[in-house]
């Protein structure tokens, strides 16, 4: 067969999927939340920041660097939206065709199992991404109206979305072919869904574990340097008091899951990219409401002694944590880590679920 009839017959079937997409009902309801959403998010947050504590509006000169958190915060969220969309979408629309037999259809009518599982990936990978698209344009204008107005950091926040978008793409991509092996729609259904919720608790490991051997030796040396002309306040004597530094308590079982976690998957972009409503006060190092121009990667603090003696004690201070190779990356070093992660789980999650769905017994 020519490689035009190849061609050819690809188009056809893309434009096949698009067309039914195009007409399906649910689809414009996803549209119409993912315009919506960032709207009223943009009206609540201006609404809460104005109406409820004007005072405290009143103290902060807002700056530029205000306007991006601000636009950030409203526009990012399409990366913890979307996903429970397609998860429910997805499975659901290419299970029904396994009921209907139109998956079987398209192979008697002589369409390669390699078109079939290419069309459906790419017409349900376009649909998030328009809708990511729709999200993030919506959410920009809807921010233009507000008084805080908009401002994208010429275009830098567009590739911060981008990263966002990419791992959204491969996460779609699995959705996709987990779908494609599995003809029950409510079993494949539970499956993606489950896998929403379980990124939430990957994602908490990979964050909270995503320090280095390296890095706690440096913080050791920076701790114990420091602890031992530090005077602990009167009123916190009963509770604490100095010690060693425990070094191989940063090492736990939750380490040796929650660090290659972190190394080889997405599951801490989330907590890393996409500012949550408590963290409006405390994201950035600098200002209240501050763009975040570095990624923290500072956990290996958190623990309740180290609490005490951190930052806010004036033992370890940010400057010292700064000196840690790693403690602090640029989002342009983020970003790349991560695209680069999510495009080799996207030729994973393509490759190893192509090679088992030319395998399957459709018929």
């Amino acid at each position: 067969m020519s490689e035009l009839s190849e061609v050819t017959r690809m188009r056809e079937l893309l434009k096949f999927e698009y067309y039914r997409i195009w007409k399906s009902k649910v689809l414009w309801l996803m549209v119409a939340f993912a315009a919506l959403a960032p709207i009223l998010a943009a009206a609540a947050l201006s609404f809460i920041l104005h109406e409820i504590d004007p005072e405290l509006l009143e103290e902060i000169n807002f700056n530029s660097s205000n306007e991006k958190f601000f636009t950030w915060y409203v526009i990012s969220y399409f990366y913890e939206r979307l996903p429970l969309i397609m998860a429910l979408f997805v499975p659901l629309f290419i299970g029904r065709d396994y009921k209907d037999g139109v998956i079987r259809n398209k192979l008697t009518a002589g369409h390669t199992r390699f078109e079939i599982f290419t069309s459906y990936v790419v017409t349900q990978v376009s649909v998030t991404v328009a809708l990511s698209i729709v999200y993030i344009l919506c959410g920009t204008v809807a921010m233009a109206c507000t008084k805080f107005g908009v401002n994208l950091n010429h275009g830098e926040m567009l590739l911060r979305a981008g990263t966002l978008l990419l791992a959204l793409i491969a996460t779609t991509t699995l959705f996709a072919v987990i779908s494609l092996l599995i003809k029950s729609r409510a079993g494949t259904t539970v499956i993606c869904i489950a896998f929403i919720f379980t990124l939430g608790i990957f994602s908490l490991l990979s964050t909270n574990f995503s320090y280095s051997h390296k890095m706690i030796d440096q913080y050791q040396e920076i701790y114990e340097e420091k602890v031992g002309d530090f005077e602990v306040p009167d009123m916190y004597m009963s509770y604490y008091s100095p010690k060693e530094f425990d070094r191989d308590s940063y090492f736990n079982a939750g380490w040796y899951i929650g660090h290659p976690v972190f190394l080889l998957t997405d599951a801490s972009l989330s907590d890393e990219f996409v500012p949550d409503f408590q963290s409006m006060f405390t994201y950035s190092d600098d200002e209240l409401f501050g763009y975040p121009k570095k990624v923290s990667r500072t956990a290996f603090v958190d623990s309740i002694y180290a609490a005490f003696m951190g930052t806010g004690s004036g033992l370890i201070t940010d400057d010292d944590l700064k000196k840690i190779d790693g403690a602090y990356v640029s989002f342009a070093a983020a970003e790349l880590q991560y695209n680069i992660k999510s495009i080799i789980w996207l030729g994973i999650y393509f490759g190893g679920g192509y090679a088992l769905f030319r395998k399957k017994n459709i018929f």
